[in-house]
């Protein structure tokens, strides 16, 4: 056996390994001394993302116990920093000699740009029938069962948010915000609450929670549109936003919650190339609505 490690990158939202996942995995073990499977994971549950990643990995300790060593890796936005941050918790797990690491063509190795050598997984689509069988089993396999079942026979799901365009100096500046992992500008703002009583209490929860204690005045709704949402892509589910307009009255924005970076962008020189993929239709809103103010 060669000295070296193997590393397997899947999702498995499957209620069980079946024979052609057990061959994969054992011609990889054939191949190395170390194996190490990496989970994906997505931040948002959808129909294509119904179990979390740690009731998967109880699936594959139940299999092979201490053989293989099971971690999580989430999905983030953009495909290099995803690959960088999968090199990073594979040096971490301090790797025994060459790494080669084996996933789908379409999902993994067209995406991947780090530093490990690729290899394609054999297996067709036929190979992992869609239907499950709903028979007695034991009682994680059971629980597996259970969410899969009821994630996709739902209707699908809208979820609404919030997003906000906090101005000052006469309309003159406009409040941006960057997420960690991101490298381009989205407006303030995040799902709505069901403990909130409307849209616009909705709208200053996520303002106060990401951009510190503000206070504004004369809060408006100017639009809503979907959402082209990376997390929810190839999904029946989608985000629909509201986006509002307000003034900064008081106090001094500082970044929170999951906001890695604020700060006050001149409106004239703002392009939609200034935002993340998912704000750019936002960005138009805001620009038809400065255009009547005007």
């Amino acid at each position: 056996m060669m000295y070296s490690t193997g590393i397997i990158l899947g999702r498995f939202q499957v209620l069980e390994l079946n024979d052609v996942h057990l061959k994969l995995i054992a011609e990889v073990q054939e191949k190395h001394k170390k194996v190490m499977v990496f989970l994906a994971s997505n931040p948002a549950p959808s129909d294509r993302h119904p179990l979390e990643w740690v009731l998967r990995a109880e699936m594959f300790e139940a299999e092979f116990g201490d053989a293989l060593t099971v971690l999580e890796m989430p999905d983030l936005p953009d495909d290099r920093i995803w690959s960088q941050e999968l090199d990073r918790r594979i040096l971490e797990q301090r790797p025994e000699g060459p790494v080669t690491i084996y996933g789908s063509e379409e999902n993994f190795v067209e995406r991947y740009s780090g530093n490990y050598e690729t290899s394609v997984w054999e297996a067709l689509e036929d190979d992992f029938p869609e239907e499950m069988p709903m028979a007695e089993v034991e009682r994680m396999r059971d629980f597996r069962a259970g969410i899969l079942y009821a994630t996709i026979r739902r209707y699908p799901t809208v979820y609404p948010t919030v997003d906000i365009a906090v101005f000052r100096n006469n309309m003159k500046e406009v409040l941006l915000a960057r997420k960690e992992n991101e490298t381009k500008q989205r407006f303030p703002g995040g799902f709505t609450d069901p403990s909130d009583e409307s849209y616009e209490m909705a709208a200053i929860r996520e303002l106060l929670e990401e951009c510190g204690d503000l206070e504004v005045v004369e809060l408006i709704y100017i639009g809503s549109c979907r959402i082209d949402d990376w997390r929810y892509r190839d999904s029946m589910d989608g985000i629909m936003t509201h986006l509002y307009a307000c003034t900064l009255e008081s106090g001094e924005p500082v970044a929170s919650d999951d906001i890695a970076e604020l700060r006050w962008m001149e409106v004239q020189k703002l392009t939609e190339d200034h935002f993340v993929h998912e704000h750019k239709p936002l960005f138009h809103i805001l620009e038809d609505y400065l255009g009547e103010m005007r």
